[in-house]
C-alpha cells in the first residue's frame, strides 16, 4: 500500500484515501449507522467527486454495523463496492451476515493483498462499462 492521498479523521473512524479506494479503520466500540454513515458517504463523495471507488473496512477493532445501512449503498452511484478485511472469525461472521443486505458488490477478505486485487478488477470493470 502506498501513501494515502488524504487522511480524514472522523469521530468514529480514520479514512485514508487512495486513487481507487478509501481505507477505513473504525474505532473500537462504535456503532456505524445513521449520521455516522451519512458523514462517511459525504467524505467519500467529496473526495472522489464522480469517480468510481471502493470502500475497504479494516476490522481490527470490535465495532458494530447496522446491516440495514447496506440497503441504501446502491444509491451512492460512484461506490463500486464494499470490501471487508477480517482476521478474527467473529468479524468474518458479522461481515458475512451484513453482506446479505448489500445490493452492490460486497466481498470479505482475510488480507489486504486479496482485497486490493479485487478493488483493481472491480474498478477496471466499472470504468470499462462506463466507456461503452
Amino acid at each position: 500500500m502506498c501513501l494515502p492521498l488524504k487522511i480524514v479523521e472522523l469521530e468514529f473512524t480514520v479514512l485514508q484515501f487512495y486513487p481507487n479506494y478509501v481505507f477505513s479503520q473504525p474505532r473500537e466500540g462504535q456503532v456505524l449507522e445513521g449520521k455516522k454513515m451519512t458523514d462517511l458517504v459525504e467524505a467519500c463523495s467529496s473526495f472522489y467527486n464522480g469517480k468510481y471507488y471502493v470502500y475497504l473496512a479494516n476490522r481490527i477493532n470490535d465495532y458494530n454495523v447496522n446491516p440495514t445501512v447496506n440497503l441504501n449503498l446502491h444509491k451512492e452511484k460512484n461506490l463500486a463496492g464494499v470490501g471487508i478485511i477480517c482476521k478474527k472469525e467473529s468479524a468474518f461472521k458479522s461481515a458475512t451476515f451484513e453482506k446479505q443486505f448489500s445490493k452492490i458488490p460486497y466481498e470479505i477478505f482475510r488480507d489486504l493483498e486479496s482485497a486490493l486485487k479485487w478493488v483493481n478488477n472491480l474498478i477496471a470493470e466499472k470504468n470499462k462499462k462506463a466507456d461503452l
